[in-house]
């Protein structure tokens, strides 16, 4: 499993960072798109990420700087596929409610037909996620007497109250949910989860009692009981060591205020959370929604992050590369350097901090077994 930084920038592109888009590419080569701002898909082209691979994509809320780019994408994603064959091909997508309308009438006002199907999710915000200005805009977020031919279908997707989420997807070996975000309109972090995967198989118990490998090997490590030719019954959990906990990751969405996330689990693998803006300009960043260095080290802390990616950086700090000694002080350094030393005052030893730049690549290798 892979993470991908297509664009790392806040607001706007510039000239050495794209705005908000990232892909989680899983071990199978599936793609999974998070955000996709204005020139997303140029930024795909300068990856190693393949547009045909990409099933699932989703906006974590409907700011231009994470949906722009969209409408285009969609209609890349079907050049060079055989039209024919792409026609039982889905994509998903998922957003808070109007991402429906934002597509159908992009693809319908533009006449782009799309040459495979599309399932959108749209996640219905609580009342408190809306802002005190939201009816000054006189504008219906519903869908009413539009459709696109290539939609298969549509769904909505309500909060939770029990698991304290929206319950996004279960299957294919994952668990995809939505946690709420504080922001000027509704925004979603998305954490995704793999199922964990059976332990080691005790090759040698199984040896001692005559069992060579063969076809028992694979049903005991699928959890089946097996009955012998005498009788004798292999109960899985006495030839299986503890089950491998699966990979866990957070894509976060612009937020002054991630606390929920802390409701929906424990234990990340990697966090990837904004720091628009360094510490000193707190208030500027809250008041437009936004997080510091060290709001986003305690967010880390509080879900227990192995790994704490920076990204959604403001245009003014420039990319740590493209610096030296002699003016790194107006680079993106500043804030990984503010998150690491807030991590170290709250005594977090656990978190490793990174920021990301577009096409940094992460990998997240599996967990070990345990004996």
């Amino acid at each position: 499993m892979k993470l991908v930084f297509l664009g790392s920038a806040s607001c706007y592109p510039t000239p050495t960072r794209g705005v908000s888009c990232t892909a989680l590419q899983l071990d199978n080569g599936e793609v999974w798109i998070f955000d996709c701002g204005e020139g997303s898909q140029i930024q795909i082209q300068k990856s190693c990420i393949k547009p045909g691979k990409i099933t699932r994509i989703f906006i974590t809320h409907l700011h231009g700087d994470h949906l722009f780019g969209l409408p285009g994408l969609l209609c890349t994603m079907g050049n060079g596929q055989d039209p024919e064959k792409s026609q039982n091909n889905v994509v998903h997508l998922y957003g808070p409610l109007g991402l429906r309308k934002y597509v159908t009438t992009s693809l319908s006002l533009s006449r782009s037909p799309l040459i495979y199907k599309i399932i959108i999710h749209e996640m219905i915000p609580r009342p408190d996620q809306f802002p005190d200005d939201w009816k000054n805009w006189d504008f219906d977020h519903e869908l009413t007497d539009l459709s696109l031919p290539q939609e298969k279908s549509h769904s909505r997707v309500s909060f939770d109250e029990d698991k304290g989420c929206w319950p996004l997807l279960q299957e294919a070996g994952f668990t995809v949910v939505a946690a709420a975000l504080r922001h000027r309109i509704p925004s979603y972090g998305f954490v995704i989860t793999e199922k964990s995967s059976p332990g080691r198989l005790n090759t040698e118990k199984l040896e001692e009692i005559g069992i060579r490998p063969g076809p028992i090997y694979g049903k005991l490590k699928a959890r089946q009981k097996v009955t012998l030719d005498s009788g004798d019954v292999l109960e899985p959990d006495e030839y299986l060591g503890p089950a491998v906990p699966g990979r866990s990751v957070a894509i976060l969405g612009d937020t002054c205020d991630s606390s929920e996330l802390a409701k929906c689990l424990k234990d990340l693998d990697v966090l990837v959370h904004e720091a628009t803006m360094e510490n000193k300009m707190r208030e500027k960043c809250v008041e437009f929604g936004h997080s510091t260095p060290a709001m986003a080290a305690e967010v880390a802390h509080s879900v227990r992050a192995e790994t704490l990616i920076l990204f959604h950086v403001s245009p003014r700090y420039r990319p740590v590369s493209s610096c030296d000694e002699t003016n790194k002080h107006e680079s993106a350094d500043i804030l990984l350097s503010e998150a690491v030393a807030h991590l170290r005052e709250i005594n977090n030893t656990r978190t490793n901090a990174l920021i990301a730049e577009d096409f940094t690549e992460f990998s997240i290798p599996r967990h070990n077994h345990k004996t």
